[in-house]
């Protein structure tokens, strides 16, 4: 191999070097993964449709939502259709709910979850009775119910190879590219 040749291959093999060292132990600012859109819908249909029954009175049922990246607000956006049924008196109403949320990882049990749920618009069908009643409290009905849900949980063994490295999940930012988690040196 001549030694131009050779000085290329050497600076591309320390390169390389250096960036898988960065993902690892930070050499040029925390790792960071970023979840791109079509990662986290995927992660939401594990969880959707949603079924839960409240108070034993109602069986609600959350449809797959469709996101938004709110990068400026640190924030996700979602509208989702849902239905509920009465099972008392037998009714039935559908809704479209809008709300926006934070994220936060757990450190408890490596999951990145739902924050903050803020539920913007729910409107319920021509069907519903006392329609403004029940939309104020549908709206808290469903804060409660998404708020801390689970998106993601990391496999234990990439959360046994991550502490090896002395990294943990840290923040989470939304982006205009997708959902970033940085991660931290873990605390001692």
């Amino acid at each position: 191999m001549n030694p131009a040749r050779r000085t290329l291959a050497a600076a591309g093999i320390a390169v390389a070097a250096l960036l898988g060292l960065s993902s690892c132990a930070g050499l040029f600012g925390p790792p960071v993964i970023t979840l791109t859109m079509p990662e986290i819908e995927r992660l939401l249909q594990r969880q959707f449709p949603l079924e839960r029954r409240l108070a034993d009175v109602f069986e609600v049922t959350v449809a797959q939502p469709q996101l938004g990246l709110w990068a400026e607000r640190n924030r996700l956006s979602v509208r989702i259709d849902m239905s509920a049924r009465d099972r008392l008196m037998g009714g039935s109403w559908s809704a479209q709910l809008s709300f926006e949320t934070a994220l936060r990882w757990e450190p408890r049990d490596q999951t990145l979850r739902l924050a903050q749920v803020r539920v913007q618009d729910l409107v319920l069908g021509p069907d519903a009775p006392v329609r403004s009643i029940g939309e104020r409290v549908g709206a808290l009905v469903v804060e409660r119910m998404l708020e801390d849900l689970a998106l993601y949980h990391l496999p234990p063994d990439r959360a046994a190879e991550l502490q090896r490295h002395g990294l943990q999940p840290g923040a989470v930012t939304v982006t205009a590219r997708g959902v970033e988690v940085t991660f931290a040196p873990l605390a001692h």
